[in-house]
């Protein structure tokens, strides 16, 4: 099976739902649900920033959490839905890496610079330094851990290796360039704000690269998934989502106000 068989607008499609699920899940499920529950009112959500009328840690660690719940649901949908179909089966794997690489890095980028979600709550309940340094190093070891359960569950799509690796480069740069479209639409877009989109975007899902080279050193000609071949559904959707992102969460929604 050659890698170019797999039809790239599907794969930027699914990658493109993938990495929404992420955005979604920590601006919008995280903080923003977390704001609503606590009796604030969201002046502001876009893809990159929560405006919550209340401030505190349980607001701030609200995103990275939804991360964390959600990237575990996908990596065990991953593992259950053998029957399901190779699109499907990608899917979970992508949602699973980007929710739980960003929950991971993120995790040792606050701990290590003292900014970000986990900085309010680490300043509220008096972190020292050894609960700090432990921070840092469970946030490594869990990007570690999920560049490796991404490769076990990717292994299907590892033969040849090049296979693998097309699809997940067309999804980190999916993610990307979706992103990047936008925040193009904030209004307080500048160089600051394009900084901190590839961070999120692009930095925080860089383990993504590492996982065809792991993942074919378990793949098995006779385990291969199915070539995927372009899907209306998944391009539809992803069209979709992809425009609601940036006609609504470029420019920013108000709830609750």
């Amino acid at each position: 099976m050659d890698a170019d068989k797999d039809n790239i607008v599907t794969i930027a499609a699914i990658g493109l739902l993938a990495y929404a699920s992420a955005d979604i899940a920590h601006h919008a499920f995280g903080h923003g649900a977390v704001c609503l529950a606590l009796g604030g009112q969201i002046i502001s959500l876009s893809s990159n920033y929560v405006n919550c009328s209340l401030r505190g840690a349980p607001i701030d660690l609200g995103g990275p959490l939804a991360n964390l719940v959600v990237g575990l649901v996908a990596m065990l949908a991953a593992r259950l839905a053998s029957h399901a179909s190779s699109a499907t089966r990608l899917f979970y794997i992508l949602v699973a890496a980007f929710n739980l690489l960003w929950f991971a890095l993120q995790l040792a980028f606050s701990a290590a610079t003292r900014t970000d979600d986990w900085a309010w709550a680490m300043h509220q309940y008096h972190v020292t330094e050894p609960i700090r340094y432990g921070m840092i190093a469970i946030g490594a070891l869990a990007y570690i851990l999920t560049v490796r359960a991404s490769a076990v569950q990717m292994a299907p799509f590892a033969h040849p290796r090049t296979r693998a690796r097309t699809i997940t480069l067309t999804a980190w740069l999916t993610a990307g360039a979706i992103a990047c479209a936008t925040a193009a639409f904030d209004h307080n877009a500048g160089a600051t704000l394009l900084r901190r989109v590839v961070e999120q975007s692009l930095g925080l899902s860089i383990g993504l690269l590492f996982v065809p080279a792991r993942a074919a050193r378990t793949a098995f000609p006779e385990g291969v998934e199915a070539v995927l071949t372009f899907s209306i559904p998944w391009a539809v959707a992803a069209a979709i989502v992809g425009a609601l992102s940036i006609l609504l969460l470029g420019p920013g929604i108000a709830i609750g106000v």
